[in-house]
């Protein structure tokens, strides 16, 4: 029985080679477990299970997941064990040329950590790198390690290691040998794997764990989908996921674009393709530690298959292949989340990544919308008035009409056998014989009992009918305007909210909540709205986005409102980050911008969007201090670059900065609450990326042939 348990953990026969590390662009090799050898025993791998599991069948992770071509995303970086917590799952563990099944959980450490190397050079030519290999060799001797690596784009790196200890200064010393300048990198260690049921230490700082079964593997309370691969780099593990590039791009997505706050396909698309040529142009960034892209905004943000959706999955697959590219290269893929209504040149803000294609746009689509109304333009009036001019069209009365007119219009509207023709004694009798006679009902547990106004006035708020409170009584527009609310309380009268879009027809109204725009009828009683203030107008013209509000009865409009605010066209304005404020004391700037004794702070530049990219900071005793770029929201520790100063006095009487502004992020790039809004204008995901990086062009990514070499 003992000699059965050992077999489970021991090494496969000789003959199976281990898992080359994958390669992204390559096909995949998962190895095949051997039948089971006769055991023997090993100080490699020990066994003490209280039973013994049984041997699964081949890795079993979806061919899907590890099709080429692979990424290999860094997961967990650290100096203490790194663990797999699940109980009982099998994993195929590939290590120094052999392969053995191990059973989780599993813990991944560090059996010992290597000395660190010293790189003196990386030379193109291989005669070259063995030369300088050659002189290090003839003047260190035997006690260092002469080390050669080629690299991915074809540099062999020379690295020197003293394996029993180094001496004082290598730096001085490899200097003295004529190479200066050369510097520590972490050296590989070697890794130690542990189950309940035994360990084993491949005397090699990589191992492929691959998992059985169909289901995602766990990591840090996370799940994701294809193999990983362990590292030790230094004194720390590394736990890199390897995947298909598609497989990786769903779980991330929806961490980036999260489909229940941007419904809207076109928009998931475009942010999948940014996010598939941000990972292609990343490809072998940090190939001398095994990875391309790490899982946290630092990268991309990466959450694995827990964080997929349908939506954006479906988004990655409608796009599968495409990249952003310009000149034929795939494009630095900026991106961020609230661009202010314009994003920003990179060359501002970061001038080591100018690109011509990284360009300041506005935040909105430029394709003018006609809106004809039926009558002249009127003077602007309140909230109240207009709803109350809304409400004399639909009634066929005066928008000043006695409240006993209005009931009678209302009355023989609703199909009553004889209007009211009595005025109502006061405020609560007419909002009663309103509900009334609009068949409005609202039992007590829908509305508290009260007096008739009071209740009127409690379910409109409740339901978010607007009314205001009637400031002169039964006199004026108010009657006719509380008429209108109830129409609106009893279900005849329908209001939704929408955004003009482009229609074949002309313009349209894209609702809310619905899937698709609708065409809107011309002419039509058109409204423009400032805050609480409407005017007729006779004619308007908007850009696609623009709020639009619709009253309607069955299907004729009876009033299209036009929604005015700042910035009413820009497509990011849903945003929380549209606008913020944030205030320091002067303290706390100070001690932030680390400039004691801070006397004034100024704004020296802006960019043609309005963001600061030049701040300079006076102290007493004349310190100067200047930053730019993106430095500027750095050492302020700002939403944005987008902001005005306005200093004050606060309640102490001490000195404040008040810092009011708009957006979130760097601003360049695609922006993403931009690209929902123009996806909801109307827009395909090919014209948003198209609009938001300048001059580029939307192609099936062709990975180069042959792969990328073995590093």
């Amino acid at each position: 029985m003992k000699r059965v348990l050992a077999a489970l953990l021991l090494l496969a026969a000789a003959g199976c080679a281990a898992a080359p590390r994958a390669v992204v662009l390559t096909a995949p090799q998962t190895p095949t477990p051997e039948p089971t050898p006769t055991p023997a025993p090993s100080a490699a791998a020990t066994a003490v299970p209280t039973r013994a599991p049984t041997v699964p069948p081949p890795a079993a992770v979806p061919a899907d997941e590890l099709a080429p071509p692979l990424l290999r995303v860094l997961l967990v970086r650290s100096g203490s064990p790194v663990e797999l917590p699940e109980p009982g799952r099998a994993w195929r563990v590939s290590a120094g040329g052999r392969a053995l099944w191990m059973w989780g959980p599993l813990s991944l450490e560090l059996a010992a950590a290597a000395a660190r190397s010293w790189q003196v050079g990386a030379w193109a030519e291989p005669a070259a790198a063995e030369a300088a290999a050659a002189t290090l060799g003839r003047a260190l001797g035997a006690a260092a390690r002469i080390e050669r690596e080629v690299t991915a784009a074809g540099l062999t790196r020379v690295r020197v290691q003293w394996p029993a200890g180094e001496p004082a200064d290598p730096g001085r010393r490899l200097a003295e040998l004529g190479f200066p300048g050369a510097f520590a990198t972490a050296a590989p260690g070697e890794l130690r794997i542990s189950s309940p049921y035994g360990a084993f230490a491949p005397g090699t700082a990589e191992a492929l764990l691959e998992p059985a079964g169909s289901w995602p593997l766990a990591v840090g309370g996370r799940s994701y989908r294809g193999r990983l691969r362990a590292r030790a780099v230094g004194a720390e593990v590394l736990l890199i996921n390897e995947l298909n590039l598609e497989s990786y791009l769903e779980g991330v997505v929806p961490v980036e674009m999260g489909p229940a706050q941007f419904p809207e396909l076109e928009a998931l698309k475009a942010q999948a393709v940014a996010a598939r040529t941000y990972a292609v142009a990343h490809l072998g960034d940090h190939a001398d530690e095994g990875w391309d892209l790490c899982a946290t905004p630092a990268c991309q943000a990466y959450g694995g298959a827990g964080a997929e959706h349908p939506l954006s999955s479906r988004a990655v697959r409608e796009t599968a292949g495409l990249i952003a590219t310009s000149a034929g290269a795939p494009i630095d893929a900026m991106y961020s989340s609230t661009c202010g209504g314009h994003t920003e040149d990179a060359a501002l803000l970061f001038p080591e990544r100018a690109q011509p294609y990284l360009r300041g746009v506005p935040c909105a689509w430029e394709r003018p919308l006609r809106l004809v109304g039926t009558t002249a333009e009127g003077p602007w009036i309140s909230a109240t008035a207009g709803a109350a001019a809304v409400a004399a069209e639909l009634l066929g009365v005066a928008p000043d009409a006695a409240p006993a007119a209005v009931l009678a219009a209302l009355a023989e509207r609703q199909g009553a056998a004889a209007g009211r023709r009595v005025a109502p004694p006061d405020l609560d009798a007419f909002a009663a014989a309103l509900l009334e006679t609009a068949g409005v009902e609202l039992p007590p547990g829908i509305v508290p009992p009260g007096p008739g106004l009071e209740r009127l006035l409690f379910a409109a708020d409740l339901f978010g009918v607007p009314l205001d409170p009637p400031h002169a009584g039964t006199a004026g527009v108010w009657p006719a305007a509380a008429a209108l609310a109830v129409l609106e309380l009893g279900g005849e009268l329908r209001r939704d909210e929408g955004e003009a879009v482009p229609r074949p027809r002309g313009a349209g109204i894209f609702p809310r909540r619905a899937e698709h725009g609708e065409d809107l009828p011309t002419p039509l009683p058109l409204w423009e709205r400032w805050t609480g203030g409407y005017r007729r107008l006779a004619a308007a013209t908007v850009l696609p986005g623009t709020p639009l509000e619709r009253l309607r009865v069955g299907e004729r409009v009876v009033a299209l409102t036009v929604r005015r605010s700042g910035g009413a066209g820009e497509a990011d304005r849903r945003s929380a980050w549209r606008e913020w404020v944030r205030e320091r004391s002067w303290d706390e700037l100070a001690a932030a911008l680390d400039l004691p004794g801070l006397e004034s702070l100024a704004v020296t530049r802006r960019s043609p969007s309005g963001r600061v990219v030049g701040l300079q900071a006076r102290a007493a005793g004349g310190a100067v201090r200047n930053w730019s770029g993106f430095e500027v929201r750095q050492a302020l520790s700002l939403p944005e670059t987008l902001f005005a100063m306005q200093p004050r006095e606060g309640p102490d009487g001490r000195k404040v900065m008040r810092f009011v502004g708009r957006g979130w992020g760097h601003g360049v790039g695609l922006c993403q609450h931009g690209s929902f809004g123009l996806a909801r204008s109307g827009m395909g995901f090919r014209q948003i990326l198209e609009h938001y990086y300048t001059g580029i062009r939307v192609e099936a990514w062709q990975p180069p042939r042959g792969g990328r070499p073995v590093e």
